[in-house]
């Protein structure tokens, strides 16, 4: 027979087989007949073949009557299964599988002792299906929403881990710790569980630690979600939801931060949460080497811990991370089960130091060594990997300095290709920023520097560039390699940088683990640790390899309550109104300090916080926060309008004769000044942090010395020419100039290391300072003091938008472009300045200002003509303005 008949005969028995596959039953025959793992392949009568098709269908068989005749639930069975079988359709199927294969029989056809077993082509046609369908052939509640998920990700199949899970976790219905490795698929996992919830109308938290975590899970499940019914809302410092949003969602995809101080507030949508996931868990490690004035209350781990402890006890949870020491103290204290494969997968690990002759580059079990003769460690590493041009690689750093300076020398000396498009797409229409600028010198290269002083979408754009492998050469300070998984080959960790966040093995296996388990499997990996010299951590490269390398892997600790925390635990218990003892607040407070992960691990924790909780107590008693009667104690209103505005009470009581003495009228400078007060805007880039002085006094820290007082003066000024440039209208790029010019004149001519900053610090310090403002107008408006609440709640706008006082109340800023060929925007600040200078002052002003029954023509050209926009923008504006005003009506009839 010629090869081309042969083909020929292939196609045609590969058509049969398929066509005997469509045929309904087949694959149920073929799953009864198949072997369980390890079993030998059984022989079924028909009869057994029929009672498997049916339990497949949920239609069980009951047990035998032990006392003679049928049951009622035998009786129905039997109905069930004649009415199943009656049509004939099982028989044939069976007949078409056993014609092509799939199928042997045994014995005579008719006779009641008739055989069938599955072939082995039958078996390999089974696994092939099972492939395409999803995890297994039951549809479980699980299983039906992971062949939901695997759909909509276009996967063929899941991953072992994920397959482990579904077999031996099933559903979640209590408390999980899930540790699997970077990459593995827990996030996937996650929303299995989410989705059975939301199915069952529970309210979920999908809880993450950075804004660009909560960007990919968006990006990847949002859609899906709200296709099938469900609302997605995320809520953090970038996309701040409102409340209706949140008491609406079925999904929140929210930061720490910005759930901590909901449940602290007791805001009223995280009354019901049902199910809350906390993605990775080991941000409950400190990360804090000593206590410091600067760095008091800034401890994540302490928020983390803090906020489980709020939930624990009213809503299941679910933690993903990867593997950290005494799993099981953490099981204990959640009360949780623990689903930790056995497999896991490792990249290969190079340490690579200067030696006489070279950078020495050694395994990191000692079998294999090198040496090159390059001058740079990078280019030693890249000559040490050989396949560079074809590998993704991410190059972690410590400062931003160190991530844009490598990536110029990366861009100059390692060059790839990249499409225009990518470039275009990545910089979008903030590529004139100066943080942006400056990426675009580098990308057209092939090369990226990441790190927060990037605009916030542009850092989101790129991110996606890089996780669809567009983007193949990254120098990334830190910020990137907390839980996103990106399709990197090789990760080198530069130690001369600045890495002082790298002090623990589970902090390495975080960056290490950028490659991703399931990239690894198919792939490799490799990790390089570049040690250039001795570093604060690292006094030598054997104590490198001891700590990040050998060493078991360290157990959470978190660090301990502070007091603004303390503060604010205080009046979440206050705030209801009802009186309360000294005494009774100490044994809750204490009863909250035992609950949590560090109470659980350190036996006298709670008791040593004893002395601080006492020392604020009776300080806010001499602060009128609390006020005496009969031996009680109950919250001043002034106190409570704060706290329920979104004040901490210690900053409020910091600025409180400061703003009993403004007026409305007040300068625009002393509202600025004030706001940089707030701790917040004193942690953003150029950070320079001073606690309050109870708060010091309680850490029992030594207030900073006058060094560090005018250190922290001077970068509250570079602050206030960033708000006050933004106050007055002026761009991005002039207003960082303007400020980093300020910091060299200061300096001699020298930019000050740490000074500079970037359009995504700009954003973060107008965005912050913008929700103090509000709340202190919601305070003010609590208190009665409604003009100077006017006052705050313009400067709260101002700030938002960039914009004179004038401009602050202008509605046009709610106005939403509706264009043909994408999802819409709003108009710019300069563009509505352009239309309020010409009186054109809100959104009624462009639909009726050139309303004119004696002129010809339309409204909408004479609008064209006479608001100073371009005429194309002009008559888009003008419709988008009426549709806005229609749809204002309508929801006034509804």
């Amino acid at each position: 027979m010629s090869s081309r008949s042969l083909e020929d005969t292939h196609i045609a028995k590969l058509q049969d087989q398929l066509k005997a596959l469509g045929n309904r039953y087949a694959v149920e025959i073929l799953q009864v007949l198949s072997p369980k793992t390890g079993d030998i392949i059984p022989s079924l009568g028909w009869e057994g073949i029929v009672d498997g098709v049916l339990e497949l269908k949920r239609v069980h068989k009951p047990e035998p009557s032990t006392v003679g005749g049928k049951t009622q639930q035998e009786a129905d069975y039997q109905e069930k299964r004649q009415r199943f079988v009656s049509g004939g359709t099982l028989y044939e199927t069976m007949n078409k599988l056993a014609k092509v294969g799939f199928v042997n029989t045994i014995g005579v056809r008719g006779r009641k002792n008739r055989k069938f077993t599955i072939t082995h082509e039958g078996r390999l046609a089974l696994s092939a299906i099972a492939g395409m369908q999803g995890p297994t052939a039951v549809d479980t509640e699980i299983q039906k929403a992971a062949k939901v998920l695997l759909k909509h990700k276009n996967f063929t199949r899941l991953l072992p881990a994920q397959e482990k899970f579904l077999k031996e976790v099933g559903d979640v219905d209590g408390n999980l710790v899930i540790q699997m490795p970077p990459g593995s698929g827990k996030t996937f996992l996650a929303m299995i569980v989410i989705l059975i919830r939301l199915q069952r109308g529970v309210k979920c938290l999908y809880l993450t630690p950075y804004t660009s975590l909560n960007t990919q899970v968006i990006d990847e499940y949002r859609e899906l979600f709200e296709n099938l019914g469900y609302s997605v809302v995320r809520h953090d410092g970038s996309h701040k939801a409102t409340d209706f949003e949140l008491q609406n969602a079925g999904l929140v995809v929210s930061v720490l931060e910005s759930s901590l101080s909901a449940v602290l507030q007791d805001t009223p949508w995280t009354d019901n949460i049902g199910l809350a996931v906390i993605d990775e868990l080991t941000e409950l490690d400190s990360a804090m080497v000593r206590k410091e004035p600067q760095s008091l209350g800034t401890d994540r781990s302490t928020k983390l811990d803090c906020l489980i402890t709020q939930l624990k006890d009213r809503t299941q949870l679910l933690t993903l991370s990867s593997r950290f020491g005494k799993t099981g103290e953490i099981a204990d204290w959640l009360d949780a089960k623990i689903f930790r494969p056995s497999v896991r997968l490792t990249p290969d690990e190079f340490i690579v130091c200067e030696g006489d002759d070279g950078f020495v580059i050694e395994s990191s079990d000692g079998t294999q060594l090198g040496i090159s003769r390059k001058r740079d460690p990078l280019d030693a590493v890249l000559e040490h990997m050989e396949d560079y041009k074809d590998s993704a690689v991410l190059i972690v750093v410590g400062t931003r300095d160190a991530a844009e300076g490598i990536a110029e020398y990366m861009a100059q000396m390692h060059p790839r290709p990249i499409p225009e498009h990518t470039i275009s797409m990545i910089l979008g229409p903030e590529r004139d920023l100066p943080v942006t600028s400056r990426l675009k010198e580098t990308l057209i290269h092939g090369v990226a520097f990441h790190h927060a002083g990037l605009n916030v979408e542009v850092r989101e754009r790129l991110e996606r560039s890089i996780k669809n492998g567009t983007i193949k050469t990254v120098v990334s300070t830190t910020g990137i390699t907390s839980g996103i998984s990106f399709p990197f080959d090789c990760v080198i960790i530069a130690f001369g940088t600045g890495m002082y966040f790298l002090v623990s093995r589970s902090r390495y296996l975080q960056i290490a683990g950028r490659i991703g388990e399931y990239y690894l499997s198919k792939h490799g990996g490799q990790v390089y640790l570049v040690y250039d010299g001795p570093t604060m951590q690292f006094r030598d490269i054997e104590t490198l390899k001891e700590t990040l390398l050998h060493r078991p892997i360290d157990p959470l600790r978190p660090g301990e309550l502070h007091p603004a925390l303390i503060s604010s635990l205080m009046m979440r218990e206050a705030v209801n109104g009802k009186p309360f003892t000294k005494e009774a607040s100490l044994s809750g407070f204490l009863k909250f300090a035992e609950a949590t992960f560090r109470g659980h691990v350190n036996e006298g924790y709670a008791k040593s916080m004893t002395n601080i909780f006492l020392k604020l107590f009776d300080w806010l008693v001499g602060q009128g926060v609390f006020e005496a009667k009969n031996g009680k104690f109950k919250i001043s209103k002034e106190a409570k309008a704060a706290v329920t505005s979104g004040l901490n009470i210690l900053e409020f009581i910091a600025v409180r004769d400061t703003l009993k003495d403004m007026r409305p009228d007040t300068e625009q400078s002393k509202f600025v000044e004030m706001l940089l007060t707030f701790g917040l805007p004193q942690g953003i880039r150029p950070r320079a942090l001073i606690p309050t002085e109870i708060e010091l006094r309680l850490a029992e820290l030594d207030p900073p010395d006058e060094r560090y007082i005018r250190f922290k003066q001077r970068r509250d000024e570079f602050k206030k020419l960033v708000l006050h440039g933004w106050l007055d209208e002026m761009s991005v790029e002039e207003t960082i100039a303007r400020t980093e010019a300020a910091a060299r004149d200061a300096s001699e001519g020298k930019q000050p290391i740490g000074s500079d900053i970037g359009e995504g610090d700009l954003e973060a310090l107008v965005r912050i300072s913008s929700n103090i403002s509000w709340s202190i107008s919601e305070f003010l408006r609590a208190t009665k003091r409604k003009k100077l609440a006017r006052r705050f709640e313009t400067l709260s706008y101002q700030l938002k938008y960039g914009v004179r006082k004038d401009l602050a109340g202008s509605d046009i800023f709610a106005l939403r472009l509706l264009l043909e060929d994408g999802p819409g925007r709003y108009l710019s600040r300069e563009e509505i300045r352009t239309l309020f200078d010409r009186e054109y002052k809100s959104i009624n002003d462009i639909v009726k200002k050139d309303i004119d029954a004696r002129k010809p023509g339309f409204a909408r050209d004479r609008f064209a003509k006479n608001c100073g926009l371009h005429v194309d923008l002009a008559k888009m504006v003008y419709k988008s303005a009426m549709e806005h005003i229609k749809a204002q009506f309508d929801d006034e009839d509804y």
